[in-house]
């Protein structure tokens, strides 16, 4: 028997603000608002828009040298030389160097003391948690007090700026606590959709007070899921469960600069070797964008063929691109693939034309080193 989705603690507030809701990863979400995912997806591109992703998981887990130790056995970062308030993008790899999940991994004082502040993918709760309090006992979960809300576009900073006393010099993955109505919020300079934005992290009780605020700039409005998805998609960013899973490692998935190298060396790290080898040879498949020519949609699960109809890979995320006008995918497919040559998707047992592109399709306006860039 399947289990009822739970609820967000704003689910009244966005339902009153014509939410549609739909169940995702164990809660229920709102997937789009009144103008739709197309609108919501241009507002961000444009100006700004804030997702409430309060189903995501954050934790604190004390910044000590034992702690250290038993989370360098999941994940691939020298913990001990994290900077004090930078953001890391990481995994949790089992020991074949599979992805248990990826997050984001921040050191951070709080009342005097140094933590790690962790954010990790609803749909792994489970699994991440368990190796969490294996690591240490005495972490604390706190979604269940903290909502989490993500500002994210060009305008990010001013909307957030009408709210809270943000510093302006903040770069991208920096992350300090601020004030809002007398209590502690954690803010992040990141995001989940290729431009410039902020997650913050918020007491329950001020959530809608602080939503509500936010909502009072002009040019910005709440976005879903369906949003959500297609930004990250043109940003060509990998989500858990299509390009990442417990089959693949960080290299296969392109994202062999998340690795620190050294700890390659360390066999405390699970799939180390495993690691250190495939960074030296050639891998079994490639991950790549592509971009209907026809106006067919390229979706998740789709099979891959070259012009000879033999099956070279499979579409994990595929979408309509607001930006380009166009249905655009990632795909694995076999590196052994002449990508010269015409490339084909299979849509309704008809063999569909297909554009190779490098990823992402659109350009990532991260605000590094003081100016908005790649």
């Amino acid at each position: 028997m399947n289990e009822l989705p739970l609820d967000i603690p704003l689910k009244n507030f966005h339902e009153s603000k014509g939410a549609k809701m739909i169940p995702f990863s164990g809660y229920s979400m709102p997937i789009n608002y009144q103008y739709g995912i197309i609108n919501e997806h241009k507002n961000v591109r444009n100006y700004s828009g804030i997702f409430d992703v309060s189903h995501m998981g954050q934790i604190l887990i004390e910044n000590n040298k034992d702690n250290i130790k038993n989370l360098e056995k999941y994940i691939p970062l020298n913990l001990k030389n994290l900077i004090k308030n930078k953001s890391n993008y990481t995994f949790l790899l089992n020991k074949n160097a599979g992805v248990l999940d990826d997050l984001i991994i921040s050191n951070i004082d709080i009342y005097g003391k140094s933590f790690f502040y962790i954010v990790y993918n609803a749909s792994r709760k489970k699994v991440d948690e368990k190796i969490f309090f294996e690591c240490s006992s005495t972490a604390e979960i706190i979604y269940n007090k903290n909502c989490l809300f993500a500002v994210q576009g060009p305008e990010s900073f001013e909307v957030l700026k009408n709210t809270i006393d943000v510093s302006e010099d903040m770069k991208f993955l920096d992350i300090r606590i601020f004030d809002y109505n007398k209590k502690k919020i954690l803010v992040s300079r990141s995001g989940y959709t290729g431009e410039d934005g902020f997650e913050i992290s918020i007491p329950t009780d001020q959530a809608e007070n602080f939503l509500k605020d936010l909502l009072k700039n002009k040019n910005t409005m709440l976005c879903g899921l369906g949003s959500r998805d297609s930004l990250r998609l043109e940003a060509g960013l990998s989500l858990y469960g299509h390009e990442l899973n417990e089959t693949i490692t960080p290299v296969e998935a392109g994202l062999s600069w998340a690795l620190d190298k050294d700890r390659l060396q360390d066999n405390n790290l699970n799939g180390n070797k495993i690691l250190s080898e495939q960074l030296n040879k050639k891998l079994s498949n490639k991950k790549i964008g592509l971009i209907s020519i026809s106006k067919v949609m390229l979706r998740d699960g789709m099979l891959i063929s070259d012009i000879n109809q033999n099956n070279i890979g499979k579409i994990t995320s595929g979408c309509y691109s607001p930006n380009l006008n166009k249905s655009i995918a990632i795909c694995y497919v076999d590196s052994e693939f002449n990508f010269e040559n015409e490339i084909f998707c299979e849509i309704r047992k008809k063999m569909e034309l297909v554009k190779i592109t490098k990823l992402p399709f659109v350009k990532k306006n991260y605000k590094k080193d003081g100016s908005n860039n790649e």
